[in-house]
């Protein structure tokens, strides 16, 4: 058995940034998604316009960026992404200043995507993502946007620790959690309670790209003594 790492979770800061992004493109090496929407990207220039895109996050109240730290080599490791609603009382937690620097890069961020860029992909997958969310979700529900652990610390009981995070905030006040996973997340949100509520493929042929992913929505009730 694979001897679980004890890790600290820390609310990010805008000086975590580039290493979340660097965590983020690392976790998932064969996502399809940036394959087809940045086709050749170096990986300074998806990290960057990745740190970019997550200052929008970090300047929500409802946004809530853990960074994973591993203690040992005092360095971040992992991340997750909640979006809480503010009715729970969370919202102060999660405040942050941002620089004015990343402020003006914030409000417009595609000039620093990778070229070239797929824009009919991005697009797809942003409206994608809006519509099923539309379709599943409601204002009291909690989401995780994102969870993703550098390979190397894969398997060693970190996304458990993230989800807890979640999990407890959610139970306390009677929420719901919704994700949309993909294959290699799935068995994890089944163990923890997560149910499939729809299936869905992406089809990236139809957007000038090559193949398709699936991905699974999913949503897990509150746990309480009677139904834990």
């Amino acid at each position: 058995m694979t001897e679980a790492i004890n890790i600290i979770i820390k609310y990010a800061t805008e000086a975590d940034v580039l290493k979340l992004s660097l965590i983020e493109v690392l976790s998932f090496p064969s996502s399809r998604y940036l394959s087809n929407t940045f086709p050749n990207a170096e990986l300074p220039t998806l990290q960057t316009f990745k740190a970019i895109l997550l200052y929008e996050h970090l300047a929500s109240a409802h946004a809530h960026v853990l960074a994973g730290v591993d203690p040992m080599i005092n360095d971040l490791i992992a991340y997750s992404r909640w979006t809480i609603p503010r009715e729970y009382g969370y919202e102060q937690d999660a405040l942050t200043t941002l620089s004015d620097d990343a402020l003006l890069k914030m409000a417009d961020p595609l000039p620093y995507a990778p070229r070239p860029i797929n824009k009919e992909i991005y697009k797809a997958y942003g409206a994608f993502i809006d519509r099923k969310r539309a379709v599943h979700i409601t204002q009291h529900d909690m989401v995780l946007d994102m969870l993703c652990v550098l390979p190397d610390y894969q398997g060693k009981g970190i996304g458990t620790r993230f989800l807890k995070w979640g999990m407890d905030k959610a139970d306390a006040n009677n929420a719901r959690i919704y994700l949309e996973a993909t294959l290699e997340g799935y068995p994890l949100y089944l163990k923890y309670g997560w149910k499939v509520v729809e299936e869905f493929v992406l089809d990236y042929e139809k957007y000038g790209g090559a193949g398709s992913q699936k991905f699974v929505l999913m949503m897990r009730e509150p746990q309480t003594g009677e139904n834990m």
